[in-house]
């Protein structure tokens, strides 16, 4: 008898390891676009002066490959049908915004100070798991993973040339930046989870096309889109390409950040989002003339390694896969040994056991 449940137990363990295979190639990809996109923006905004401009490059050349793939084939997503598009309207209002905003802040701060607010994001990110997606409060490792975070932000915040210059004033774009990425990453749970979608094309087909005109209304709004600010940008071959190569790794960041999100909780993906930017520090302190103080980056380490301790929290009303493959097995050999039990009651002539009571049938 026992030999008939491995197989299943087996299917599961290897399902199990696929899914982490699949996990780690997707936070692997994000990770690696992620990393790159931050330093790529700021060396196209420095070579193209309009974050708006830059941004609507982004949305449209996205646009344009994954609609033609669609086209020709080379790639499965669903037509912009309302029922489903209804529910990245708001969702690509604050992408826009989020984007634009980001950029935004590459002109007026240090790389550090953008990292520094995206690390603190899981803070207000797992309340809302908490309470929209059912997660459990986070666990003691965690919480003290969270308040490292926490420490880390506040000081750097605390030696930062540009805070003590200007004050609250010079993370007011950061601040804007923060509270939108915190609905995104919240909301964008819900779309590649609570939606069903023929492949993860669908939202970056969708995000990026509807983005477009948000973007034009925002430049416009901005002044970015006058005559004179389009025709004070030289485009040199190099600018060029570092706004093609933004464009390329746009679409890349767009669709590994919807598959990782598709796998994991939103506190998680927002972590994981904090911890690769490593990378990111290693080239901007070799790269750029106005990185942080050796005080600054010890505090920016620290943020780091308090995201790399945080542990995803599980549901709190499901048991772990292995408590339900427990709990199956043991109910499997309890019905057995109930079975077994009857017939030699039969057997002995005792039919007492004939009427069980309804719960033995529902624990199988």
């Amino acid at each position: 008898g026992g030999a008939r449940l491995r197989p299943p137990t087996e299917l599961l363990m290897r399902e199990k390891q696929e899914d982490a295979a699949e996990v780690a190639a997707a936070v692997i990809t994000y990770c690696f676009c992620s990393g790159g996109m931050l330093v790529i923006n700021k060396i196209a905004v420095s070579h193209t002066p309009s974050p708006a401009l830059v941004t609507l490059c982004q949305f449209a050349s996205c646009t344009v490959l994954v609609y033609g793939g669609k086209l020709t084939g080379l790639l499965r997503t669903d037509d912009f049908e309302w029922r489903k598009v209804k529910y990245f309207l708001i969702y690509v209002l604050s992408f826009s915004i989020g984007t634009w905003t980001n950029i935004k802040v590459l002109q007026d701060a240090n790389v550090e100070t953008v990292i520094v607010f995206r690390s603190c994001t899981p803070l207000a990110v797992c309340i809302f798991d908490h309470f929209i997606y059912r997660r459990a409060v986070p666990s003691a490792r965690s919480c003290a993973a969270l308040l490292l975070i926490t420490a880390g932000a506040v000081a750097y915040i605390a030696c930062d040339r540009e805070f003590r210059a200007k004050g609250v004033r010079a993370y007011f774009w950061a601040s804007v930046w923060w509270a939108v990425l915190v609905f995104q990453l919240t909301y964008g749970k819900f779309l590649v989870t609570g939606i069903p979608l023929r492949s993860l094309w669908t939202p970056v087909l969708y995000t990026n096309s509807l983005s477009i005109l948000p973007t034009l209304l925002v430049g416009v709004a901005s002044g970015e889109f006058t005559r004179a600010r389009l025709e004070a940008i030289e485009l040199s071959p190099v600018g060029g390409s570092w706004l093609l190569l933004s464009c390329l790794v746009g679409i890349g960041i767009s669709w590994s950040g919807f598959w990782c999100q598709s796998l994991i909780t939103a506190t998680a993906y927002t972590v994981v989002g904090v911890t690769n930017k490593m990378l990111t520090v290693t080239v901007n302190v070799l790269i750029w003339d106005k990185h942080a103080s050796p005080y600054g980056i010890a505090s920016l380490l620290l943020c780091l390694i308090g995201g790399s301790l945080y542990q995803q929290a599980p549901l709190r009303d499901a048991l772990s896969e292995e408590e339900r493959v427990g709990l199956r097995e043991s109910s499997l050999e309890s019905s057995r040994n109930r079975a077994a039990s009857k017939l030699l009651r039969q057997s002995s002539g005792d039919s007492s056991y004939g009427a069980a009571p309804a719960s033995d049938e529902e624990d199988v």
